[in-house]
């Protein structure tokens, strides 16, 4: 009579690492998309919020000059003018004049494969879809 021994065979072993390695291989990339929609969704909301507290010291000051860190016009946002919540992944800068701005979400590292936003006083959005470092003709909005 033959004895069999309870456990789990190397072949059976060898089976399941494949299939959780093909698990993983779908789901990392599925969740760093996610993760960066998420994260851009952020910076989106605080271009927005950012641009409404210009509006709100413009309505004071009667132009946007000396937002930037220091009384410059441009540079990074003056804390005391706008705190972004996505500081940590991104940059957000100011360009300024009398009459109008724009601010632009730089990613810092690998978020979102280094594709800029921009907002300005006249409402237009753009989004670097070709990660080219340029808000192109077609990349006049934020949508995917």
């Amino acid at each position: 009579m033959s004895k069999r021994t309870k456990g789990f065979t190397l072949i059976e072993l060898m089976v399941a690492v494949a299939i959780l390695a093909l698990l993983s291989a779908i789901a990392i990339p599925v969740y760093t998309r996610y993760s960066d929609r998420t994260y851009r969704s952020e910076a989106m909301a605080d271009l927005l919020d950012c641009a409404q507290a210009l509006e709100r010291r413009a309505g004071q000051t009667f132009d946007y000059l000396g937002a930037a860190v220091g009384g410059a016009d441009d540079g990074a946002l003056d804390p005391a003018v706008c705190q972004p919540q996505s500081a940590t992944r991104y940059n957000i800068t100011l360009v300024g004049g009398a009459a109008n701005f724009a601010l632009t979400a730089t990613p810092i590292g690998e978020v979102d494969e280094g594709r800029i936003l921009t907002y300005n006083s006249n409402g237009q959005r753009g989004w670097d879809e070709n990660d080219n470092g340029a808000i192109d003709a077609g990349e006049n909005d934020w949508e995917e």
